[in-house]
């Protein structure tokens, strides 16, 4: 059986097409679809970003919230997931089936 340098690049090529596609279907193209469906039925968010996503804003916000002293009579919620409490008071609580 002769296998032809033709042969083999043909499907190194086919290969890489394939895998590339897989990567970009899941790093992008999936990501993107599936925030276009919520915002459909209605939720509210930050657009995706490759890779970071909200980590950046995240550590900040910690480390801006762990910087505040905090009182006993104080929310907790603002300074133990700051995150989650500023994109609730951006975006409100957001129910599909009501």
């Amino acid at each position: 059986m002769d296998v032809s340098v033709t042969e083999i690049f043909i499907l190194v090529a086919v290969t890489i097409v394939t895998v590339g596609w897989r990567i970009l279907n899941w790093v992008w193209v999936r990501p993107k679809y599936l925030e276009r469906r919520l915002r459909e039925q209605g939720f509210a968010g930050n657009s995706y970003r490759l890779f970071s996503g909200d980590l950046k804003e995240s550590s900040m916000m910690s480390k801006q919230a762990n910087s505040k002293p905090i009182n006993i009579s104080d929310d907790i919620s603002p300074r133990v997931i700051p995150i989650v409490h500023h994109t609730v008071e951006k975006y409100g609580m957001s129910t599909p089936y009501t």
